[in-house]
């Protein structure tokens, strides 16, 4: 239970970076902050975060994503540790990644990590152990590890207990497939056009989209992909992207049977 002190303080004026490369993850995480009236300036790349501190440093906190395009946040967070005008202000990671990654996170700089399904509570624990220090009791509990074998198109569960009513997860869904549906022709063309590093950025969307929305089976065809045109191997990463398209639509059909909505490709 969080106390009176947190709740009166959390009223207060709080500024947010929030770096996200990903209009989707944006998106839900200023929705999330806005709960508790916090306000959010978003930048999304590791470049533009710099831009705005050398202007503004009147943040209490930064949500940093790790593989943002240009520099990364692992290399961002370095950097603005370096400038004595802005390197107390906590830097939080943005992570889907295992424990020992995050580890290498903590390591490398960063103050903390917030799991990369947005769950609420989890994120306001992860920023509170921050913003409220007296108030550290209680360490954030690790979310539940599907069963072996358990590859759904999405949890529907985990998302009706995160975002509780269906109006607000029928918006949040559309959001999704605004952002995913553009991604998927984007990760199309720069296929056709053996762009590597396109390729790599669509990937990348799309693992941290399918991570907000819990669409596994999306975020593992996606990584997959990433892995093997990393690796160089054309024919298999060509099967992989038709793996791709099939866990979108199949995800797709999910959500419009479950929460009867109409999500055509525009």
């Amino acid at each position: 239970m969080v106390s009176p002190v947190v709740n009166d303080v959390a009223q207060k004026s709080v500024r947010i970076m929030v770096v996200e490369d990903v209009d989707f993850n944006l998106a839900i995480l200023t929705d999330i902050l806005a709960e508790r009236g916090w306000q959010t300036v978003a930048a999304t790349s590791g470049e533009a975060a710099l831009d705005i501190l050398a202007q503004d440093t009147d943040f209490q906190i930064i949500l940093m994503d790790i593989g943002l395009p240009g520099i990364d946040g692992v290399e961002t967070t370095r950097r603005i540790k370096e400038n004595p005008a802005c390197r107390a202000i906590p830097v939080i990671a943005l992570t889907a990644d295992t424990a020992s990654e995050r580890e290498r996170l903590l390591a490398a700089g960063l103050d903390g990590y917030a799991e990369k399904n947005f769950d609420p509570d989890q994120l306001f624990a992860a920023i509170d152990k921050h913003l409220f220090p007296a108030c550290k009791k209680q360490q954030p509990s690790e979310p539940a590890l599907a069963a072996p074998g358990e590859h759904l198109d999405l949890d529907f569960k985990a998302l009706f207990t995160t975002y509780a009513d269906e109006e607000t997860l029928c918006r949040i869904a559309k959001a999704f497939f605004a952002d995913t549906d553009k991604q998927i022709i984007l990760l199309g063309a720069a296929m056709a056009a053996g762009d590597q590093t396109k390729t790599l950025a669509c990937c990348h969307s799309l693992r941290g989209s399918s991570a907000i929305f819990t669409a596994k089976k999306l975020g593992a065809a996606a990584k997959e992909l990433d892995a093997l045109i990393r690796l160089g191997k054309k024919d298999e990463a060509d099967s992989a992207w038709h793996r791709v398209l099939a866990a979108h639509e199949s995800l797709r059909g999910a959500v419009t049977s479950r929460l009867n909505l109409s999500l055509q490709n525009e």
